[in-house]
């Protein structure tokens, strides 16, 4: 028994020091690519991490979550911080819900009614929804940061492109045909193929903000 118990003691700080000696492997790797100089004092704490290896991980980790952390917020903050963005026409022009002859239109109409801005003229005009205007100016960019995705449908439904009882048809149909949910609504006629393709395009994070001229 007291072999045994011998034994498995061995075993337990021979494998202890190994993924000590792979730590401290790893460390000089790191040093080594980084190019810095390692002094005396600094190859003994180096070496230290031999025995105190989980300690060095647990700091890796936490070092490693700061740099993601950072890496997110800047990318946060470049979309937020975004000076260039399109003109709610065109937004509205590439997700198919306003024709070239419409946008052209509604810009020479601003061009003598300034205080107007794009987005008040269309709806004034009964070519698109308020809601609509809204989510793409207000909302959608918004959303573009937003790690949690939703469904297309939630978006559509934001958006005043759909109402519950179409989705919710369009979702009993999705499951007896195995189709995608905006193959579905194209093929009611509900939507239009470029409006789905632009949705599509910013759940890959694609879409540039627009803004309400």
């Amino acid at each position: 028994m007291t072999t045994l118990i011998f034994i498995m003691l061995c075993y337990s700080a021979t494998s202890y020091l190994f993924s000590g000696s792979i730590c401290y492997l790893a460390n000089q790797a790191d040093v080594k690519k980084q190019k810095e100089v390692v002094n005396n004092q600094a190859s003994q704490v180096n070496l230290g991490i031999i025995v105190l290896w989980p300690l060095w991980i647990m700091r890796r980790i936490s070092q490693e979550e700061k740099v993601i952390n950072l890496r997110e917020l800047t990318q946060e903050n470049q979309i937020k911080e975004q000076q260039c963005h399109k003109p709610i026409g065109e937004v509205l022009q590439e997700a198919g819900l306003m024709t070239d002859n419409q946008v052209e239109e509604i810009l020479k109409y601003q061009v003598g009614n300034r205080h107007l801005k794009f987005g008040e003229i269309a709806v004034m005009w009964r070519i698109i929804k308020q809601e609509t205007v809204d989510f793409f100016v207000d909302i959608f960019p918004q959303l573009i940061i937003d790690n949690h995705k939703k469904p297309v449908g939630e978006y559509l439904k934001l958006a005043n492109l759909l109402n519950e009882e179409q989705i919710y048809s369009i979702l009993i149909e999705q499951h007896q045909t195995n189709l995608r949910f905006g193959e579905v609504a194209v093929q009611k006629g509900w939507l239009q193929q470029e409006t789905i393709d632009f949705v599509l395009q910013y759940l890959k994070k694609e879409f540039t903000p627009a803004v309400e001229n």
